[in-house]
C-alpha cells in the first residue's frame, strides 16, 4: 500500500526474547507494532521468523481509568503493512491541525468503497464531485457538492446543506474537472448538471432515469441511454 509522500515514523525499537516491539508515543496517542517470533532453532543460519505483526493505536488525551484508551487494532502479515495501517488511522483519527497527516501521506485520504475498490480522494478535495451512494433498499442515489474529508467520513457541501457520507456506502465518485467538461460540450443540454449522468430536471415520461439524491434532479446511473437527455452521446460517457 502506497503512503504517498509520508514522513518516516520515529519508532523506538525494543528486541526482547520472542517479541519485537516498535513504539511511537506522542502527547496525543501511543502506537505499537508487535512482532511475534516463531522458534527456529533448526535453522543453521539462525534466521528469525516473525509469525505476524499486531498493531494498535491508543489515545492519551481521553484515557480509560488513567490508562491509554484503545482506539483501533489489527493484525498484518508484514511490518510494512502494519506500519501502513498505523499511518492511515493516525492520519484519520486526529485533527489535521495536530500535524500527524504528514506521517500518513495519501493514506489519510484513501478509502475502500462498497465495490471493494480503494480510492485516494486527495485530488478531489475542494472540488465539485458527484458521489453515488448505495441506499438500504439497494438502489443508487447521486448527490453533488464540494468534497472534504472529516476523519473517516466524506462531507459534501451544497448550497442548502452539508451531507456526511460513509465511504463504505459509496459506489462511485467522479470529479467535475475530469468528466463534466467533456460531457457538457457534447450534450449541449441546458439541463445537464455537469456531473456524471445527472440532469437538473424532474423525471418525465420516456426518461430512463430516476429521481436523484437531490430534489429536482434525475439520475441515469446504471440505466439505459435516455432518449430525452442523452440522445447522441458517445457510449463511453454513459458508463
Amino acid at each position: 500500500m502506497s503512503e504517498g509522500l509520508a514522513e518516516p515514523i520515529p519508532w523506538t525499537f525494543t528486541d526482547s526474547p520472542g517479541i519485537l516491539l516498535w513504539t511511537w508515543v506522542t502527547e496525543h496517542f501511543a502506537a505499537r507494532i508487535t512482532g511475534a517470533e516463531v522458534d527456529n532453532e533448526d535453522d543453521p543460519d539462525g534466521r528469525r521468523i516473525i509469525r505476524s505483526y499486531q498493531w494498535d493505536v491508543s489515545d492519551l488525551m481521553r484515557t480509560n481509568q488513567g490508562l491509554p484508551r484503545l482506539l483501533v487494532e489489527g493484525t498484518s502479515g508484514s511490518f510494512e503493512d502494519a506500519e501502513a495501517m498505523v499511518r492511515e488511522h493516525v492520519g484519520k483519527l486526529y485533527d489535521p491541525r495536530l500535524g500527524y497527516r504528514r506521517f500518513a501521506g495519501s493514506l489519510a485520504f484513501t478509502f475502500v468503497l462498497s465495490t471493494g475498490e480503494s480510492v485516494d480522494v486527495g485530488e478531489y478535495i475542494g472540488t465539485r464531485c458527484s458521489v453515488t451512494v448505495l441506499m438500504p433498499d439497494r438502489t443508487e442515489r447521486t448527490v453533488t457538492g464540494d468534497l472534504d474529508v472529516a476523519h473517516y467520513k466524506w462531507r459534501l457541501s451544497t448550497p442548502e446543506q452539508v451531507l456526511e457520507i460513509i465511504p463504505e456506502h459509496v459506489v462511485r465518485i467522479t470529479n467535475r474537472s475530469e468528466i463534466a467538461e467533456r460531457a457538457t460540450a457534447i450534450t449541449r443540454n441546458d439541463s445537464y448538471s455537469g456531473i456524471g449522468r445527472l440532469y437538473n430536471e424532474e423525471p418525465r415520461r420516456g426518461c430512463t432515469g430516476r429521481p436523484g439524491f437531490t430534489m429536482g434532479t434525475v439520475d441515469h446511473a446504471g440505466a439505459p441511454r435516455c432518449p430525452i437527455h442523452e440522445a447522441g452521446l458517445p457510449d463511453h460517457l454513459l458508463r
